[in-house]
C-alpha cells in the first residue's frame, strides 16, 4: 500500500489504542467504579474495536501478501463495517432489536472464519496438499453457516449442535495441521549438497553485469574484473517464498 503507513500498520495502531483503552477502562471500573451503563458500553465499544481491529489486520495481511483470494478483500469490509455497525449498536441500544442483534452476531461469526481462513491462506504449503487448505477453509464456513442458520431460525436441535461439534473439531485439528505440514515440508526442500553446486548466478559488484559462472574464479564477462566464489559450510534449508 502506498503511503507513509501501511494496511496492516494501521490496524496494529488501531488495535494497540483499543487494547490499552480497553484494559484501563476495565482497571477503572473493576477498582472505583460500579459497572454503570456507560461503563459498561465504553468496555464493550473497546472491546469490539480490538475484536474487528484483529479480524481486520488478519485480513490485511493476506492482502498485502496477495494471497487468500476474495476472502482477504471481504474480511476488510466486514472489520470496517463491524466498526461502523456495531458502535451504534452499543450506544443506540440497538441489540435490543433482535433482527439487529442477529445480524451483529452473525457479521462476527463470518469476520471471525474469514480472518482465520486468511491466516491459514499466508502458509505456504506445497501444491500436492494445498488441498489441505481448502478442506479446512470450507469446513471453517460451512462452521459459521450452520452456527448463523441456527441463530435466524433458534434452532435447539440436538443434532445440529452435534454437527457443530464436528465441525469445530475438524475446523481445529486443520488449523493445527497446516503448519505442521508446512515445518515438514520445509524441510524436504533443503537444497543439494555443496558439491552438487557446480555454477552460481551473481551480479558483477562493478558494472552490475549479471551471468551465470561456475563455482570458481570468475572473470566477468563486461569488465574483466576477477571474483572469487566458493562453498564455505553446508548449505542450510531454504524456506519456500510466500
Amino acid at each position: 500500500m502506498a503511503g507513509k503507513w501501511s494496511l496492516k500498520q494501521v490496524f496494529l495502531r488501531t488495535l494497540i489504542v483499543a487494547l490499552v483503552g480497553s484494559a484501563l477502562i476495565g482497571i477503572y471500573a473493576f477498582l472505583f467504579g460500579d459497572f454503570g451503563e456507560t461503563e459498561v458500553k465504553i468496555l464493550l465499544t473497546t472491546l469490539s474495536i480490538s475484536y474487528f481491529s484483529i479480524i481486520s489486520l488478519a485480513c490485511a495481511a493476506a492482502f498485502e501478501a496477495r494471497r487468500g483470494g476474495v476472502l482477504a478483500p471481504i474480511g476488510l469490509v466486514v472489520g470496517i463495517l463491524g466498526f461502523v455497525a456495531y458502535l451504534p449498536g452499543i450506544w443506540a441500544e440497538w441489540f435490543e432489536s433482535e433482527t439487529y442483534g442477529k445480524s451483529m452476531a452473525i457479521l462476527a461469526i463470518f469476520g471471525f472464519s474469514l480472518a482465520q481462513s486468511c491466516l491459514l491462506a499466508l502458509v505456504p504449503l506445497q501444491k500436492p496438499i494445498r488441498w489441505v487448505v481448502f478442506s479446512t477453509v470450507g469446513i471453517i464456513f460451512a462452521l459459521a453457516i450452520l452456527i448463523s442458520g441456527m441463530i435466524v431460525f433458534e434452532s435447539d436441535e440436538e443434532w445440529l449442535f452435534r454437527f457443530v461439534g464436528v465441525l469445530g473439531i475438524l475446523d481445529g485439528c486443520g488449523a493445527v495441521l497446516i503448519p505442521v505440514l508446512y515445518k515438514l515440508g520445509s524441510r524436504s526442500d533443503a537444497i543439494m549438497p555443496s558439491e552438487s553446486l557446480d555454477r552460481i548466478e551473481l551480479f558483477c559488484p562493478r558494472c552490475r553485469h549479471r551471468e551465470t559462472y561456475p563455482i570458481s574464479t570468475i572473470t566477468c564477462g563486461k569488465c574483466s574484473l576477477e571474483i572469487r566464489v566458493e562453498i564455505a559450510e553446508e548449505p542450510r534449508t531454504c524456506l519456500p517464498n510466500g
